[in-house]
Parts: C-alpha cells; sequence; structure tokens
C-alpha cells in the first residue's frame, strides 16, 4: 500500500496534512467547531461592526474555504445575514444567572 494522508485539526493554520508510510488507513474526522443554533461574537478587529461583542446565531455550517470552515450567521440588531470563517468566531460567554 501506499502512503496515508491523516488530516489533523490546528487553530491556526485550520488543517494541516501529515503523509504517513503506514498501511492502516487512519482519519481524524476534521469538523466545524460550532454548532447550528450556537451563540457565537464576531471578531471586531475587522472594523466592519458596529456594535462589537453583538451576539449571533448560526444558522448553517458551509464548506471550507481553503482549508478554513464557514458559517451564516445572524444577528438580530441586524437586518441581514452575514458569511464567516471559523477562526472569525468565538462562542458567546453566557451571563451567570
Amino acid at each position: 500500500m501506499g502512503k496515508v494522508l491523516i488530516m489533523k485539526r490546528t487553530r491556526s493554520f485550520g488543517v494541516a496534512i501529515n503523509a504517513s508510510p503506514t498501511p492502516q488507513i487512519r482519519q481524524e474526522l476534521v469538523t466545524h467547531l460550532y454548532e447550528i443554533g450556537e451563540t457565537v461574537t464576531l471578531d471586531p478587529r475587522g472594523g466592519y461592526l458596529r456594535n462589537p461583542g453583538d451576539p449571533f446565531s448560526v444558522l448553517a455550517r458551509l464548506p471550507p474555504v481553503g482549508t478554513e470552515f464557514q458559517y451564516r450567521i445572524k444577528s438580530v440588531n441586524e437586518p441581514y445575514q452575514r458569511v464567516a470563517a471559523e477562526y472569525q468566531l468565538k462562542r458567546a460567554v453566557q451571563a451567570a444567572g
């Protein structure tokens, strides 16, 4: 058998691919970090947010562009939806109640 490609999730660069000479087929499932319906915040460093820190709801998980997964998100404070890359999102902090 030839080489087996193994995809491994990394935080800084998305996906790293390593070639392995082992005959066993090993696969690590690479999946989205956020679920549909989950509340996230959008990184304000892009400079295009009126209210940084506003919560967004994940509406859909989209295929990756390059190695980075994409999401369709919507804020209750905006009339439109956005598409954001996974690295631009963070889980929203729930207020202790």
